[in-house]
């Protein structure tokens, strides 16, 4: 009897774990939240506001909106998307990384995400990663030109040129006109040390759109970049004439002709620029540079204090009175290297004193990560002549004048 009720008993459990194991596996889903049309208006009106906020660099509030307009509607994938955007763009890498996966689970059939990941991993130069995202995007979307310009961006890092090159090619057979596509052709070209063939390309789309100006100003940029400053300087010329009061192409006219050495011209546009934007300080730091160009150090010193005063925030003045100071200091101890003298401390000490002060115009610029490295370089140069000019003094001048 007892052996029977085994039986029966392992009949059962054999029964139920074969049930088991044929029924059908279950996936955890996160539970369907209903919203209302009254819930998704309000959080599309938040979307909105946030990506005003968004274009005006005001990210937290921004995030702010974003994040409500997810609280009303949970599923609302574009929120999502402009979320991680806004971390990404605070730098915020490994939340942006998690509300892009976030926004996949939503929809996995939407691209933005992974053309989101694939940029965001760019960045990082996770180029392996990057790659198999923006190939994951392309099997949604085989025509997407974000994904594609995205695969040939990532190539171009990588050096692998050629791929590169069909890659944005096969963009512009869905987008013909894409002028960013087109630039991108010609970085390439750049990069791969064939400047000709980019000039060459950005001159064919002018011929193609002559009147479109912004074609013009990629060229006239490319030839400042590749130093050939007499054909940048026709560029900007017939950028002048069709908007003369573009403070901007004036400043990049002056560039190329201070570069050519043609420094009253120069001098000519950087003011012009400084007329049409007498609220804005980059004028200012062109005509300091050029001023130092040309051994001008007071005028170039009174022209970076008054950048100072109009962007009182910007260090890239401290950086020019650095140099202003600088290179009195290397003038001052060049004379006196050769004149080695009692006579001449006053020079040594005015070298060292020029010196001085340039470290410490150069550690206030410092913070600005575009200024850290050339100050860092520019303190080490000047604290080297000091300790110098130092066993000068001691030897020549016993520390006196």
């Amino acid at each position: 009897m007892k052996r029977m009720i085994m039986g029966v008993g392992l009949v059962i459990l054999i029964t139920t774990s074969l049930l088991l194991s044929c029924a059908p596996s279950q996936t955890t889903q996160e539970p369907v939240v209903k919203t209302t049309e009254e819930q998704r208006r309000e959080a599309e009106q938040h979307y909105s506001i946030g990506f005003e906020y968004y274009k005006q660099s005001n990210y937290d509030e921004a995030i702010k909106n974003f994040n409500k307009a997810i609280e009303l509607w949970p599923g609302f994938y574009g929120a999502y998307i402009a979320l991680a955007k806004t971390h990404r763009a605070k730098l915020e890498k490994t939340t942006a990384e998690s509300l892009y996966k976030r926004a996949r689970t939503i929809d996995p059939n939407d691209p933005r995400a992974y053309e989101g990941l694939g940029a965001l991993y760019a960045e990082q130069k996770r180029f392996t990663e990057a790659i198999a995202e923006y190939e994951g995007g392309l099997e949604k979307d085989s025509t997407n030109v974000n994904l594609l310009n995205g695969l040939g961006y990532v190539y171009k890092e990588m050096g692998q040129h050629r791929k590169a090159i069909d890659y944005y090619n096969k963009s512009l057979l869905y987008e013909r006109e894409n002028l960013s596509t087109q630039y991108a052709i010609a970085d390439v070209y750049i990069q791969m040390s064939q400047p000709d063939m980019a000039i060459s390309y950005l001159k064919d789309i002018v011929a193609k759109r002559s009147d479109n100006m912004e074609v013009v100003e990629k060229l006239g940029e490319t030839l400042l970049e590749l130093k050939r400053y007499a054909e940048a300087e026709k560029e900007y010329i017939k950028l002048i004439e069709n908007k003369p009061d573009n403070y901007y192409y004036h400043l990049k006219l002056g560039e190329a002709y201070q570069r050519q050495k043609k420094y009253q011209a120069a001098d000519q546009e950087f003011q012009a620029a400084r007329r049409l934007a007498s609220d804005k300080a980059l004028p200012l730091y062109y005509l300091v540079d050029l001023n130092i160009t040309r051994g001008k150090y007071g005028t170039a010193e009174q022209l970076a204090k008054e950048a100072l005063t109009i962007e009182p925030s910007n260090r890239y003045a401290y950086l020019l009175l650095g140099d202003v100071y600088q290179r009195r200091a290397i003038i001052a101890r060049n004379q006196w290297v050769k004149d080695k003298s009692t006579k001449n401390c006053s020079i040594l000490n005015n070298a060292m004193s020029y010196f001085k002060s340039a470290i410490s115009y150069y550690t206030k610029a410092k913070p600005d990560a575009q200024c850290t490295q050339y100050c860092n370089n520019e303190i080490t140069r000047a604290s080297n002549l000091i300790e110098e000019l130092e066993e000068d003094k001691w030897f020549y001048c016993k520390g006196g004048s």
